[in-house]
């Protein structure tokens, strides 16, 4: 047989492997998504879209304890078998980007993950953004940390002292022991602790979200995070 033809019949067959193996695919997606069952082409996005955001899986059990203060405000389930830490600055627009997807993805799995929210103002960037959070700490003390998280959300660019001051009025907070709370040392050292925490586990910006220990950077979209929980769900 002659060289060319050795070759013409080489690249016939792995031709042919192509085609069988393109064929193959499809079906696989055909099949789940006919089925039900998933939809792999969307997973495959969603897997790309979050693989960069992924920084480290390093995360010991003793630091995981530490990210996941149980006098941090949290949502979800008392006995997680997946919790989701966040470092938050409340004048982050990503942040506020994110918090309604987040919420509501916890919100669906609730019987099985936990949200942990910790204070990493960056005031350098965000002007107001540690008053705000030492406002949200005393909000948390009178059992309504969550509506006073979203009210500074949905008013993201407003943070006057009077400001700080009218959100807790809206929200129902004794407005004697708001500001005794904001003249305390109380909200200075849990928001620097918070700090500390996450400067030793490695959180540069904001949102950083770590999933059973796993550092996810920036603010995912609603479809994202919902793979992201089923991912480590289906993990343990």
């Amino acid at each position: 047989m002659s060289v060319w033809k050795t070759l013409g019949l080489l690249l016939a067959i792995l031709v042919l492997i192509g085609v069988v193996l393109f064929g193959r695919q499809v079906y696989v997606y055909y099949s789940a998504i006919r089925s039900g069952q998933a939809n792999p082409l969307l997973d495959q996005q969603l897997e790309s879209s979050v693989s960069h955001l992924i920084a480290n899986q390093h995360v010991s059990p003793t630091d995981l304890a530490l990210l996941a203060d149980p006098n941090a405000p949290s949502i979800g389930s008392a006995s997680p078998t997946l919790t989701i830490v966040e470092f938050l600055d409340f004048e982050c627009p990503y942040c506020e980007q994110a918090f309604q997807p987040v919420r509501e993805g916890v919100l669906a799995h609730q019987d099985r993950v936990k949200l942990v929210v910790r204070d990493f103002p960056l005031e350098d960037i965000h002007p107001g953004a540690t008053q705000a959070a030492y406002a949200g700490y005393c909000a948390q003390e009178q059992g309504k940390f969550w509506e006073y998280h979203d009210k500074l959300y949905l008013n993201q660019a407003t943070f006057t002292d009077n400001d700080l001051l009218n959100y807790a009025k809206q929200v129902g907070l004794d407005l004697n022991k708001f500001n005794a709370c904001l003249t305390s040392e109380r909200p200075k050292q849990s928001v620097a602790h918070d700090q500390a925490v996450g400067l030793s586990a490695g959180v540069e910006g904001t949102p950083t979200f770590f999933f059973n220990g796993v550092k996810i950077q920036g603010a995912p979209s609603a479809e994202a995070f919902e793979f992201l929980i089923n991912k480590f769900l289906s993990a343990k």
